[in-house]
C-alpha cells in the first residue's frame, strides 16, 4: 500500500514516506517537519479509514441533496425527546423508527420528506438526524411505549441519517446558535414537541453532529497511535 516518497495522512496530519522497513516505516510530517517511525499495519488501517471518511462525507452530502430533491416542500424540525436513562439510546418510538405526530389542532403538520433533528432534554444535546420516509399510520401509543392519555395517534416512519454513539456525546446546546429559534436555549421544553427551524439551521446542526461522530473516531485512533509510540 505504501511507497517511498508517497504522501499519505493519519490523524496527526499529512506525511511523506522516507523509508520502508517492515513492520515499520519512517515518515516526515508536512506541517512541522518532524519524523517518526510508524507501524505499517496500523497506518494502513488509518489511511483506509480516512479515505472512507472522505467518500462517506461525499455520499452523505449527495444523500441529503437527494432527499431535499424528493420534496421541495420539506420542512425542518427539532424533535424533543426525554429518556428514562441517559446512558441508553432508548426512548418511545426509537427502536421502531417512528415519531408520533403532534396532536390534532397543533400548528405543526408533518409530511413525508420532512427532516428532523433529535434533542434530548436530560443531556441538552442534539444527537440524531432523521428523515420522515412515508405516510402516517394509526396505532395505540402504548404499542410504542408512549405514555399519553389517548387511545390512538398517528405515527410516521423515519430513517436515521446520522446519530452520535451516546446521548451525551451529541452536539451540546451551547455549541450552536440557531437563527430561526434564537431563544431555544431559554425555552421551557417538553418531550414530544416539534420546533420548526429553517434549512440553514438544520444543516448547521447536521454538520455539528457529523463533526462529533468524526471526533469520536479520531479519539479512538489517536489512542491506538499513542499505544504504538509507547512500544
Amino acid at each position: 500500500m505504501f511507497e517511498v516518497n508517497g504522501v499519505y495522512a493519519n490523524r496527526k496530519g499529512e506525511y511523506k514516506v522516507l523509508e520502508i522497513n517492515p513492520p515499520k516505516m519512517r515518515v516526515r510530517f508536512t506541517e512541522d517537519g518532524s519524523e517518526a517511525e510508524l507501524k505499517i499495519e496500523l497506518q494502513a488501517r488509518i489511511w483506509e479509514n480516512i479515505a472512507a471518511e472522505y467518500e462517506a462525507r461525499a455520499a452523505s452530502r449527495s444523500a441529503r441533496a437527494a432527499k431535499r430533491g424528493l420534496s421541495s416542500n420539506a420542512n425542518h424540525f427539532i424533535k424533543i425527546i426525554s429518556v428514562p436513562a441517559v446512558d441508553e439510546m432508548n426512548f418511545p418510538g426509537w427502536p421502531e423508527r417512528v415519531v408520533m405526530a403532534p396532536p390534532a389542532g397543533s400548528d405543526v403538520k408533518l409530511q413525508s420528506g420532512d427532516r428532523l433533528i433529535f434533542y434530548a432534554l436530560e443531556t441538552q444535546t442534539f444527537f440524531a438526524v432523521a428523515t420522515i420516509t412515508g405516510e402516517p399510520s394509526e396505532a395505540n401509543p402504548k404499542e410504542y411505549f408512549f405514555t399519553v392519555p389517548v387511545e390512538t395517534a398517528e405515527f410516521y416512519p423515519i430513517d436515521i441519517d446520522a446519530v452520535s454513539s451516546k446521548l451525551d456525546k451529541g452536539a451540546d446546546i451551547d455549541s450552536v446558535e440557531l437563527e430561526s429559534q434564537p431563544r431555544f436555549k431559554r425555552l421551557r421544553l417538553e418531550a414530544e414537541a416539534f420546533f420548526p427551524i429553517n434549512e440553514d439551521d438544520f444543516e448547521l446542526l447536521a454538520e455539528a453532529l457529523t463533526e462529533v461522530a468524526e471526533d469520536e473516531e479520531e479519539e479512538e485512533e489517536e489512542e491506538e497511535e499513542y499505544e504504538e509510540e509507547d512500544e
